[in-house]
């Protein structure tokens, strides 16, 4: 009656020793814990990488169970080589509010509405299989939204209306259309270190116009390489653009924090602070992380540069981090 059933790896460790499980009893224990269960299941772990002969089908059946218990916090690990597919049976599960996946293959099905009552959903490694191109994944009530090293993400249009906090690490097939409908999105936090394909042109002033809201920004060194940079030969046309007044046609009214990590001095990076500085009032922080390759006189310069610019907040601080340490 247990209403949290973790089976982590440690889990599937443990029993192995106690019992000696044999390869196929892995399967055969998952199966023989859900169906005594009696009760609610409020939180369910799973990890895959450990069990053995696992197909879809078990998958399925498992989680056909756990849905069905009125499960709220559904967790999903997979290490393995392979990649199972997420079942049907968790789009449209009505109690589900948190979701966790790790390598899995999604294949949305054709529904107006899924995860009807999800606020919190990461997704790590993921492989997007929709039915189509252009494929609208309607979440009406998500808040918190991670994608890390996912792929076929630009086949997909988020509508989650209630968006307020957004990471996404090294999905790098994200094209600018994909923040459209992130008007409402308080916090962002963006990491892309991957070729950045033609095509998928997205720079930081167009993120920041997409995301109007924001209150909080995260950006990796190399966001601001890859915002502007999708070739080498565009380096002038795309500095002519952020020396152009129009660039920024607005305030940043809402923005108070801007932390950029692996700062390396480029015209790119330090045209993106001092517009964040001049068009940001309420602005109260700003952290830059030098990279560990920069000369520290060089930085320096660049530092008294930053301040001695144009500033919107009169209460704005300047803090400078160490390599690799937390503000």
């Amino acid at each position: 009656m247990h209403p949290i059933l973790v089976l982590d790896g440690e889990f599937f460790k443990e029993i192995s020793g106690n019992i000696g499980l044999t390869e196929d009893g892995f399967s055969v224990l998952v199966d023989d814990i859900l169906l005594k269960h009696v009760g609610s299941i409020v939180k369910f772990f799973l990890d895959l990488s450990t069990i053995y002969f696992t197909d879809d089908r078990d998958l399925g059946h498992w989680l056909l169970c756990v849905t069905s218990k009125c499960v709220k916090e559904l967790t999903l690990k997979n290490h393995k080589h392979n990649h199972y597919t997420l079942p049907f049976c968790i789009f449209d599960c009505l109690t589900v509010t948190y979701l966790d996946v790790t390598n899995f293959i999604v294949k949305p099905p054709s529904s107006k509405t899924l995860f009807p009552n999800l606020l919190k959903l990461t997704l790590k490694s993921i492989k997007f299989r929709p039915t189509k191109a252009n494929y609208v994944l309607n979440t009406p009530l998500l808040s918190s939204l991670t994608l890390i090293a996912c792929n076929g993400v630009h086949l997909l249009t988020l509508s989650a209306p209630r968006i307020q906090f957004l990471t996404i690490n090294d999905s790098h097939d994200i094209h600018a259309i994909f923040f459209v409908n992130f008007s409402n999105v308080r916090e962002l936090l963006f990491r892309e270190e991957s070729y950045y394909k033609e095509g998928r042109f997205i720079t930081w002033s167009l993120l920041l116009y997409l995301c109007p809201n924001l209150t909080r920004l995260v950006l990796i060194n190399s966001c601001i390489q890859v915002f502007n940079t999708s070739r080498e030969r565009n380096i002038g046309e795309v500095t002519h653009y952020l020396e152009d007044p129009n660039c920024v046609d607005k305030q940043f009214e809402n923005l108070e924090f801007v932390e950029l990590r692996k700062f390396e001095g480029t015209q790119f990076e330090v045209y993106f602070l001092k517009q964040i500085l001049a068009y940001s009032p309420l602005l109260s922080r700003m952290i830059v992380e030098p990279s560990d390759d920069i000369d520290v006189a060089e930085f320096l310069d660049l530092y008294e540069e930053l301040m001695m610019s144009l500033k919107a907040s009169p209460r704005v601080k300047v803090i400078v981090v160490p390599y690799g340490q937390v503000a």
